[in-house]
């Protein structure tokens, strides 16, 4: 992992947790790093962005997540951290954050029971590196399927590693804070403010990744 960028100005506001992310050097995921950058700087949040090599699959380079979580996790062990995407713009301060005493915080995506882990608070406790140690080992048994037949996306494997750490204090965030371009204005259309903007890069780029052509279903 190379480091990239971090925040200008940094104020180190020990209220706020610390922006990290990742992109896969060599791919389009370069070019939205540095709009999410710009978002973070916009509004005043302090960020942390590295580059990482390229797996070769999307599968394979969305997986490396919890790997990097739990990097970042003991690389600052005193401060809380908000995980994004990198696809991801910062539209407002998530205040909700601030301070926040939980060990995970996230959204289900409108009331499907799919957890979304496009947008992460995490806040480097014990239970909460427990739940990213489960993650890791999750993701290296089942690299590509679950036993029920479905993809091993990284997002199903966390919400398998959340259960299986019944002790976690695991908090649900507004939709608005994982609001997906498309998807949220499709199925809540009531969320019109969005905190954290997500914008499908998955669909953008997955084919490209994968060596394919045209846009991802």
């Amino acid at each position: 992992m190379d480091f990239v960028a971090e925040s200008k100005n940094d104020t180190e506001n020990k209220s706020r947790p610390l922006v990290v992310a990742y992109y896969t050097v060599g791919t389009p995921y370069e070019h939205e790093a540095e709009v999410l950058k710009l978002s973070l700087e916009s509004i005043g949040y302090s960020y942390r962005v590295y580059g990482v090599p390229n797996l070769g699959s999307w599968q394979k380079n969305t997986q490396y997540k919890a790997e990097f979580i739990k990097e970042m996790l003991l690389r600052f062990p005193s401060q809380t951290l908000l995980y994004l995407d990198v696809d991801a713009v910062m539209v407002q301060a998530p205040k909700i954050l601030d301070n926040l005493k939980a060990d995970i915080a996230a959204v289900h995506f409108a009331n499907s029971g799919e957890l979304l882990s496009g947008t992460l608070f995490l806040g480097n406790t014990t239970n909460c590196k427990k739940v990213v140690d489960e993650w890791i080992l999750l993701n290296k048994k089942y690299p590509e399927t679950l036993p029920n037949g479905t993809q091993a996306w990284d997002q199903r494997t966390l919400k398998m590693a959340i259960k299986n750490i019944p002790e976690v204090s695991f908090i649900e965030l507004p939709q608005s804070y994982t609001f997906i371009i498309e998807l949220t204005q499709r199925r809540c259309p009531e969320v019109t403010s969005p905190v954290i903007m997500h914008t499908r890069g998955a669909k953008r780029f997955k084919n490209i990744i994968n060596g394919k052509k045209g846009y991802a279903t």
